[in-house]
């Protein structure tokens, strides 16, 4: 797992981690742009969406739990 090669990251901020995930999926998909602009405008889109609205995301263990309480 990346985050064992790079154990720094477990201890960032949820909102950096937010921002290191975006700025990786950025650079996959500036690649992926020229292979599939369907897809490169789906994840734009979703990005201003977020950025529009921060507040309508949930954070990963809030996430997981629910995952986990609906398996039970």
């Amino acid at each position: 797992m990346i985050a064992e090669r790079f154990p720094e990251i477990a201890q960032l901020p949820d909102e950096d981690k937010l921002t290191l995930m975006a700025e990786l999926w950025q650079d996959v998909t500036d690649d992926a742009a020229d292979e599939s602009p369907e897809l490169a405008a789906f994840v734009e889109q979703r990005w201003q969406e977020y950025l529009q609205h921060p507040e309508r995301v949930s954070p990963w263990s809030q996430v997981k739990a629910r995952i986990l309480a609906s398996r039970a």
